[in-house]
């Protein structure tokens, strides 16, 4: 679980000092309810097994973090309400649930993408996602994918092969 002492705390990690100090002053406005409309989202679809106990404070600067780095997907639909949220983080295959927790910088030269926080309201808004990231992250088409499953309760690693990409291309509405 990320403690708010390990979010409020200066980090190593410039990105996120950058990401928390920006959401933090109030002259950025337009971030900051960009980044309260996306944790608004996160939090309603959110099924109990995403995001442990965070609070909502630790939400935001996880938004504010990825969208600074660029791994951050918002689909809006035509009536400006979010249908969709994706973030991921690039990492080794071997890396645990710590480089999130420790809030460690992403691993551009890694071997995988960690595909961490997807919600999605129809299929299309998948489909559109997964057209997003492809763009986005290129090596998704051949770097390891990997994410999270709850299994007999517990969070449990998941590896994909592009095939994952290839079937959310696929589905119909």
């Amino acid at each position: 679980m990320i403690t708010e002492e390990s979010v409020l705390a200066k980090t190593d990690n410039e990105l996120l000092n950058n990401a928390v100090a920006t959401l933090n002053d109030t002259r950025n406005l337009e971030f900051i309810n960009f980044v309260d409309k996306v944790t608004d989202y996160c939090i309603e679809n959110e099924n109990g097994k995403v995001f442990d106990s965070w609070d909502r404070e630790t939400l935001r600067q996880l938004v504010a973090y990825h969208q600074f780095k660029g791994t951050l997907i918002v689909l809006s639909d035509a009536g400006r309400e979010i249908a969709g949220v994706f973030m991921w983080y690039n990492c080794d295959k071997d890396d645990g649930w710590s480089f999130v927790l420790n809030w460690d910088e992403d691993n551009k030269e890694g071997d995988s993408i960690f595909m961490a926080f997807l919600f999605a309201s129809s299929t299309s808004a998948w489909r559109k996602m997964a057209l997003t990231f492809i763009e986005k992250e290129p090596d998704c088409l051949h770097k390891q994918l990997m994410g999270s499953r709850h299994r007999k309760g517990q969070p449990t690693k998941v590896y994909y092969t592009q095939k994952i990409l290839s079937r959310i291309l696929k589905t119909k509405d």
